[in-house]
């Protein structure tokens, strides 16, 4: 398995330090890794929204294209 080294600020390795010694992980390499993955996953997921299309983008030139009602106000 590749090692990667990292530099994490004091506030992250104290949180880091809380979940392993409240037994949420047999480790902090556990710990990391876990956390990392999700991390990734979740990354994963909102780029892949990304790349199929700009949703939002499509429903606002729609709603762009509608005439406005005779006594709508700027």
């Amino acid at each position: 398995m590749p090692k990667v080294e990292v530099t994490i600020p004091d506030d992250l390795e104290v949180e880091l330090e809380r979940i392993v010694d409240q037994g949420e992980f047999v480790n902090r390499n556990e710990a990391a890794e876990e956390i990392l993955s999700l991390g990734l996953n979740a990354y994963e997921t909102d780029a892949g929204a990304e790349a199929e299309g700009d949703f939002y983008g499509e429903e606002m030139q729609e709603t762009a294209d509608r005439p406005l009602d005779d006594d709508y106000e700027f």
